[in-house]
């Protein structure tokens, strides 16, 4: 069973809050495109993200376990693949764009 202490705002050594405009942007991977939409949560940064495939849209963010470990979750829980690979995605964008 997973325990969620909270959502974080920092992936591994990007700072979210530094790096965030509340504007939209793209990602595409094997010919699909999403649509991805930072969420305005209270103390939380999450993503809205809208698959230009059949694929319902999702709600991802990075949180921690009990043992405080980062991993990226699907709200609500159930979409754990897709959330830990689309994370991946947003995670190199945030990288990138740091650099």
């Amino acid at each position: 069973m997973t325990f969620f202490i909270g959502l974080v705002k920092k992936f591994n050594c990007v700072n979210l809050t530094m790096l965030l405009t509340n504007k939209p942007f793209k990602l595409e991977l094997n010919g699909v495109v999403m649509d991805i939409m930072e969420l305005s949560l209270p103390k939380y940064t999450a993503f809205r993200v809208v698959f230009s495939s059949p694929r319902p849209p999702i709600v991802i963010a990075r949180t921690k376990d009990a043992n405080n470990n980062i991993f990226w979750t699907s709200i609500p829980e159930g979409r754990q693949k897709e959330a830990e690979g689309v994370g991946k995605l947003i995670d190199d964008y945030f990288k990138a764009k740091k650099d």
